[in-house]
């Protein structure tokens, strides 16, 4: 665990404070430059827009998965199996090759402008691919299996213990008084695991921003990938990861205490 996770982020962090060269690379004098150029406009901005990115793809996801991952829940054995298996399938692929069907699907000349101008629906093709509209749909669709698993994983316990659902329903509560005062907080920690599953890795990827958004979307992701392959700004490139490492850890530590404070009033 040192050797492969310590080791390269302390080394990432040292870097962070030392100055780029001339003509790039390292040069291992002490600074804090690095950092005082993230809150320049341009690169503050490249994260605040990162953050709302992230945030609404997780918004998506759950708005989307929470119902799925309760039909699965509720389901029957043979049922369940075929939508967990839905669920499962795209893993069996590498996200990027996902990206790129993605791609083929919405592009000009690509499947859906295809069938819509076939039907007559439309009469030019619209212009889907490299917008940030694109960016968004490409991230929900990589995103969203993580999202159902674990608020599945969590709904299932519920269902299995349908005393609790009977005992709302021996006090008077219908359907959906049931869902929202007994069925959703007891979610939460679905929600909760599902969320940061969602948020961490969509706040870091740029692949995805760099295909379906064309260059033209920029997220904090592609901006640290450029600052170390395309600018050969090492330190500079190292402070941004260091700041989203620090995000990360934060609404990890966050969501780890509300869920111990959460446990511990569920016990008392």
């Amino acid at each position: 665990m040192v050797l492969f996770f310590a080791i390269p982020n302390l080394y990432m962090l040292f870097i962070s404070f030392m100055q780029v060269g001339g003509y790039g690379g390292i040069v291992y004098h002490f600074t804090l430059a690095n950092y005082g150029l993230l809150f320049h406009w341009v690169e503050f901005k490249v994260i605040a827009d990162s953050l709302l990115f992230s945030f609404l793809v997780t918004i998506f996801c759950l708005v989307v998965g929470y119902p799925f991952a309760y039909i699965i829940a509720t389901s029957s054995p043979k049922r369940k199996i075929v939508l967990l298996f839905l669920v499962i399938v795209p893993f069996w692929t590498s996200s990027l090759i996902r990206t790129f069907a993605m791609m083929f699907l919405i592009a000009t000349d690509g499947f859906i402008n295809s069938v819509l101008l076939s039907l007559h629906l439309i009469h030019q093709p619209l212009n889907m691919l490299y917008t940030m509209g694109a960016t968004y749909v490409g991230q929900f669709y990589s995103m969203l299996p993580y999202m159902i698993l674990p608020l599945y994983a969590s709904l299932q316990g519920i269902m299995d213990h349908p005393e609790y659902m009977e005992a709302a329903k021996d006090l008077g509560a219908g359907a959906a008084k049931t869902f929202w005062k007994v069925v959703a907080p007891l979610s939460i920690p679905g929600i909760a695991t599902g969320s940061l599953l969602v948020f961490i890795p969509t706040l870091g990827t740029f692949f995805i921003p760099l295909l379906m958004g064309g260059g033209g979307v920029v997220l904090v992701g592609n901006f640290i990938e450029n600052q170390f392959l395309a600018a050969d700004n090492w330190p500079f490139g190292a402070a941004a990861s260091a700041v989203v490492i620090v995000i990360t850890l934060l609404l990890i530590g966050l969501s780890s205490r509300y869920m111990n404070n959460a446990f511990l009033e569920e016990e008392r």
